[in-house]
């Protein structure tokens, strides 16, 4: 493979370990990310293979509208809130992330989602294909399916110079039961698929295939991928530095923390409610399900609230647009000017996220209010 710039002058490495999703998702990964952005790290090929079942919820993700916690408490089940976007994922063991962080200013890297999901997921997909025989196939925006049953749930995030996707593999069936119960499903998540319930709806390789996978064969199909997706041949595995490591071991203790699992709730964001009124929207757009919830006091926004499963590049630009929509009159004219100046940005992408949405979920909104006293959430 042909490199250039900075970056290129380092091998590309692959990393192979055993750790829970949840506590991958919330220390291993970030960290490693931080440690490329730094240049302190080579582009990375990650696999990691999960050792427990647990649960993470997206960054802009409300945990008490997306999961039935008191299920996953008496369940035993772990929950954490990833720091990238994406929905609510229930992981179980055996199955597999394999994850890229890789310099945007090397070759052939994609610079925005429209161009990470198929180029790397249509791999992915033809690489299964190829080696197992499996009809899998990308569908847009973020997902690879077989025959309308989820194969493998992505997330996507592009900032500080480095691409990093991440790819969940289920290559071990789940207990669908348990996480049916823990993820519930709204009925407009699944109105646009073939099925729609998650028994029907999810599968995994094992399935597919007949056969388990050790970990040598997921080595094997880790590198497959990385060589289909960007022409990688050549991989050095190696263990994580002592820098990541440390990185890790300091975002596990902030991000384990009750702070930042509710960090994007109504309780935490809306603050003394006296006086004022509440009302919460929720529509399906082809990049994920938008949730909105918006506090109005004397007829003005005073806290807004957008959450959903989409991936917002960069990743804090839903924060801009929460703050954006403070001090707007709340009238759905008004909302409209905001959202679509907001959208006009050069230094965003909501992919498969267009205005009509967002309008749509905030005049739910509007038309949903109820003084505070007596709204339910």
């Amino acid at each position: 493979m042909s490199e250039t710039g900075a970056s290129a002058k380092r091998p590309w490495r692959l990393v192979v370990d055993c750790n829970a999703y949840t506590d991958f998702s919330i220390s291993v990964s970030p960290a490693v990310e931080r440690a490329v952005a730094k240049g302190e790290a080579p582009p990375t090929v990650f696999l990691d293979i999960f050792d427990r079942d647990s649960i993470t919820i997206g960054i802009n993700e409300d945990p008490t509208q997306v999961l039935d916690l008191d299920f996953c408490r008496s369940a035993g089940i772990e929950v954490r809130r990833r720091v990238n976007g994406g929905g609510a994922i229930y992981a179980g063991a055996g199955s597999i992330f394999v994850c890229f962080y890789l310099p945007t200013d090397l070759p052939g890297i994609p610079q925005t989602s429209r161009e990470a999901f198929p180029l790397v997921l249509g791999a992915v997909a033809e690489t299964l294909r190829r080696r197992y025989d499996v009809p899998a196939a990308y569908r847009p925006l973020n997902d690879v399916e077989v025959q309308g049953r989820k194969l493998m749930p992505t997330s996507l995030k592009i900032e500080d110079g480095v691409m990093t996707m991440r790819i969940l593999i289920n290559t071990a069936p789940i207990n669908v039961e348990v996480a049916a119960r823990a993820i519930p499903l709204p009925p407009e998540k699944v109105k646009d698929k073939i099925h729609k319930d998650m028994a029907s709806r999810y599968t995994d390789l094992q399935r597919e295939t007949g056969r388990s996978f050790s970990e040598a064969e997921l080595e094997q199909l880790t590198r497959q991928v990385a060589e289909d997706a960007f022409g990688v041949e050549d991989l050095q595995r190696e263990n994580l530095t002592d820098i990541e490591r440390t990185y890790a071991a300091e975002l596990r203790e902030r991000l384990s923390s009750d702070d930042w699992l509710y960090g994007k709730t109504e309780a935490v964001r809306f603050g003394d409610l006296a006086g004022a009124r509440v009302g919460r929207g929720r529509v399906k757009a082809p990049g994920g399900l938008i949730w909105t919830a918006l506090k109005i006091r004397d007829r003005s926004v005073e806290a807004a609230i957008v959450n959903g499963d989409w991936h917002p590049r960069p990743t804090e630009s839903i924060d801009w647009l929460e703050r954006d929509l403070v001090g707007c009159d709340a009238e759905v004219d008004a909302l409209e000017a905001r959202v679509r100046g907001f959208l006009a940005r050069q230094d965003i992408e909501f992919a498969g996220i267009e205005c009509e949405h967002l309008v749509a979920a905030l005049t739910q909104s509007l038309d949903r209010l109820t003084p505070a006293a007596t709204a339910s959430a």
